[in-house]
């Protein structure tokens, strides 16, 4: 390529033919996972021009380097790296050659990838193994290579968007008795840098709970229930040792806990997102989950949720989950369902349309059903005419009666997050 020296890329597959589906993947992968090492290594090339083929020779790529510091010897041993660092790099050709075509060699013998104890070119010389063999060996790794980066592909996924769920919904400002970037709402142990700190915290779980709910293989899911509770549990600790024994993120740790396993589960089977599957799988996870732990539940020492259903009989996170998140598909997902992009007047419509009809225990254990039934009103409302007014009487309200609708905002981040994770449609990488 214009006199330049040039990097190819291939794979060593005995037999003919030399490509298919699992091949292509995982030349695909390998090729990415290539262009950002040599990145990393300040070596630059000139994609534009690059040459990409398969063919009955198999997936070659080629391109040219574009002048730097390396000279070739470095560039070399950078090409040498990436094979020997990588998992199945005996599987991988990086070879360079020089401006005038020639091979850059280093001189040494690679051990054959299959027996590990003599050199490849003996072995295939001799033909000490048979090419049948070697190529179901190949493809075997090569699957399974494939399946576990594209399972992390998943968890990196989910876990980013189910952070910039909970983060958007922190910084959606102004909100009703809730901590938002300018007023702490009805609280006064815990501000906004409170819940950036809690979040940081509890994120620490994420990456746990979609694993598990990929591996996860038992038809009973309710048997998945102590699996989330014990990472959420880890969730809490970090939480308050983040917030000196706060509670800020309770609810939602449960709620999008359910989440990232459910979504695990169902990125574990395929790699479309269905929304009715989700929901009967957190039905499934959570059925009887009111009964369970609220009213066959003999414990004195009640929690707030416990307290409220004791008295109100109104059964909170737990019942939201067992009804398969009802409130967030009927009220909260439409009001942001067809947007491209989320902003902060869409956002505040889908809270006042879950505020509107969500039994918020938050509000209960403060108060009194007459002030949340009086809250309802107004959000509905506020809803129905938008104005800044009409959001501001939801706004003072809280205030004269020192709620906040923490619950509400739970299921709005469980909203935000379910949105972002139906825009990505099919997860293929």
């Amino acid at each position: 390529m214009k006199g330049l020296a040039c990097i190819g890329l291939s794979l060593n597959i005995p037999g003919f033919p030399k490509s298919n589906p699992v091949t292509k993947t995982f030349f695909n992968l390998v090729l990415k996972e290539l262009r950002y090492f040599l990145k990393a290594h300040l070596i630059n090339i000139s994609e534009n021009e690059a040459v990409e083929v398969c063919d009955a020779a198999g997936d070659f790529y080629l391109v040219a380097c574009l002048k730097g510091d390396l000279n070739l010897t470095a560039i070399k041993q950078v090409c040498e790296e990436f094979e020997t660092t990588h998992p199945l790099g005996r599987f991988i050709d990086v070879d360079l050659n020089d401006q005038h075509g020639d091979t850059v060699s280093s001189g040494k013998s690679k051990i054959c990838f299959f027996c590990l104890e003599r050199p490849a070119i003996e072995c295939r010389r001799e033909k000490h193994h048979e090419a049948d063999e070697l190529r179901a060996f190949m493809f075997l790794k090569m699957e399974v290579y494939c399946h576990q980066q594209h399972e992390e592909f998943i968890i990196k996924k989910l876990s980013s968007l189910a952070l910039n769920a909970i983060l958007t919904e922190i910084s959606l400002t102004p909100k009703p008795g809730l901590v938002d970037k300018f007023s702490n709402g009805s609280h006064s142990d815990m501000n906004y840098q409170a819940f950036i700190s809690s979040t940081a915290a509890i994120s620490q779980g994420f990456n746990e709970l979609i694993r598990n709910g990929l591996t996860f293989r038992d038809n009973d899911l309710t048997k998945a229930l102590p699996v989330i509770r014990k990472i959420g549990l880890e969730m809490e600790k970090a939480m308050f040792e983040a917030t000196n024994g706060v509670n800020t993120q309770k609810g939602v740790i449960f709620l999008l806990g359910l989440s990232l396993f459910a979504y695990g589960k169902i990125f574990g089977q395929s790699d479309k997102f269905d929304t009715e599957y989700f929901r009967l799988v957190i039905k499934d996870i959570c059925k009887n989950l009111t009964y369970n732990e609220l009213i066959n539940k003999s414990n004195s020492v009640k929690s707030h949720g416990e307290a409220v259903f004791q008295k109100y009989n109104f059964g909170g996170a737990r019942s939201e989950a067992e009804s398969g998140f009802r409130t967030v598909f009927e009220f909260g997902l439409p009001q942001i369902k067809d947007i491209e992009k989320l902003n902060d007047e869409a956002l505040t419509k889908s809270f006042l349309a879950i505020a509107s009809s969500n039994m918020d225990t938050n509000i209960l254990y403060r108060s009194n059903i007459e002030v949340l039934s009086q809250f309802q009103s107004l959000c509905r409302i506020a809803l129905e005419d938008f104005t800044a007014e009409n959001y501001s009487n939801v706004i003072d309200y809280c205030k004269k009666e020192n709620i906040s609708p923490g619950g509400s905002a739970d299921l709005l981040a469980v909203t935000i997050f379910v949105w972002s994770v139906e825009r990505i449609g099919a997860w293929g990488e």
